[in-house]
C-alpha cells in the first residue's frame, strides 16, 4: 500500500469576506446617496411647482382687486344710464306701434334708432319703389310726427341664386329721419296712466 506523505505546508484559505463587506458598505451607501438625491429632486420640482402656484394666486388676486374697481365704474356708468332712461319723460313704445302700423303690407323694419331726444332714424324694407313715398306721406300725416324725411333710398344687394332668377324683383331700402312730437306721446301717455 502506498502511503501518501505530503510536505508541503498546508494551504489556508483566503476568505472573501473581506473583499465582501466593503463592496456591501459601498452599495448600501451608493443607494442611499441615489435615494436621496432623488427626493431632493422631486421636492425641488414640488417646491418650483408652489412658487408657481402662489404667482398665479397673486396675479389672480390683483386681477380680481382690479376688477372691484372696474365693477364700481360699471356700477357708476350703469346708475347714469339709468338716470338718462328716468329723465325720458314718455316711453316709445305707444311712438313704435304707430310707425309699424303705418307701413305697408310688405314693409319690414331693420334698423330703429332713438336718440333720446326727439329723433328717430330707421331703416325700412320694401318691396316696391311708391311704397318709399307712400309711406312717408303716412309718417308725415301721424300726430306723434313733427316732420319726417328720406335720409337715403337704396336697392338692396341680391345674392347670386336671385340674380339668376329673373322673376325676383329687388328690395328698397330706406332710411327715414323723423322728428317726433314728444309734447302728443307725453299726452297720451297721461291719458292712459290717469
Amino acid at each position: 500500500m502506498l502511503i501518501e506523505i505530503n510536505l508541503l505546508p498546508k494551504k489556508t484559505r483566503r476568505s472573501f469576506s473581506f473583499i465582501y463587506i466593503p463592496i456591501s458598505v459601498a452599495m448600501v451607501l451608493l443607494i442611499t446617496f441615489i435615494i436621496f438625491l432623488v427626493n431632493a429632486n422631486q421636492l425641488n420640482n414640488e417646491q418650483a411647482e408652489l412658487e408657481q402656484k402662489l404667482e398665479r394666486s397673486n396675479e389672480l388676486l390683483s386681477v380680481m382687486q382690479g376688477n372691484d374697481s372696474e365693477i364700481v365704474s360699471s356700477a357708476d356708468t350703469l346708475q347714469q344710464y339709468v338716470t338718462w332712461l328716468d329723465s325720458i319723460e314718455f316711453s316709445t313704445v305707444k311712438l313704435l306701434d304707430d310707425l309699424v302700423a303705418r307701413l305697408p303690407e310688405r314693409g319690414f323694419f331693420m334698423e330703429y334708432a332713438f336718440d333720446g331726444d326727439e329723433t328717430v332714424t330707421v331703416t325700412v324694407q320694401f318691396d316696391q319703389m311708391k311704397e318709399v313715398s307712400q309711406y312717408l306721406n303716412a309718417l308725415n300725416e301721424s300726430v306723434n310726427v313733427t316732420s319726417a324725411s328720406v335720409l337715403t333710398v337704396q336697392t338692396a344687394q341680391l345674392t347670386e341664386e336671385t340674380e339668376e332668377d329673373s322673376r325676383i324683383l329687388p328690395r328698397y331700402v330706406t332710411d327715414y329721419e323723423i322728428v317726433i312730437n314728444k309734447e302728443n306721446l307725453r299726452a297720451e301717455e297721461e291719458e292712459t296712466d290717469g
